[in-house]
């Protein structure tokens, strides 16, 4: 039942769920996608909540990007670093990872990007081009 809910959660994604009859079956892909990052060993439950959380923050950060057309993953990832960046412009570095969310958030930036600015590594960021970087790697 539990894999029934993010199956339905997460089709949005093409190629996100196949059909067998009236069962929905995930695509391989799309868990390895999903759960790439997910802290192995892990319970079912710790898998649910991870997989929760990385599809609506994925679904929420596309929602954020500018109506444009992206020819592959990696000019998305850009796109929505380029964003999470326009938050931070009157940013006084060096600054922290939780400086930088806090500041963004301050700026009344929208979830996903205090979300991928909490999500990279906790280290001293000297220009905006290098939170640009570490978003758009986060986010591969």
């Amino acid at each position: 039942m539990a894999w029934a809910r993010f199956s339905m959660r997460c089709s949005n994604n093409r190629g996100a769920t196949e059909f067998m009859g009236d069962t929905k079956l995930i695509s391989p892909a799309l868990l390895q996608r999903h759960l790439h990052k997910a802290g192995f060993p892990a319970t079912r439950d710790e898998l649910l909540a991870h997989a929760r959380e990385e599809c609506d923050r994925v679904i929420a950060a596309l929602r954020e990007l500018p109506d444009r057309r992206y020819s592959r993953p990696a000019e998305v990832s850009r796109a929505f670093a380029e964003l999470a960046s326009g938050y931070l412009g009157d940013m006084s570095y060096p600054a922290r990872r939780d400086d930088l969310a806090a500041h963004a958030g301050r700026q009344d930036a929208p979830w996903p990007v205090v979300e991928a600015l909490r999500r990279i590594p906790d280290r001293r960021y000297d220009r905006p081009e290098a939170v640009a970087d570490a978003v758009a790697a986060e986010e591969e």
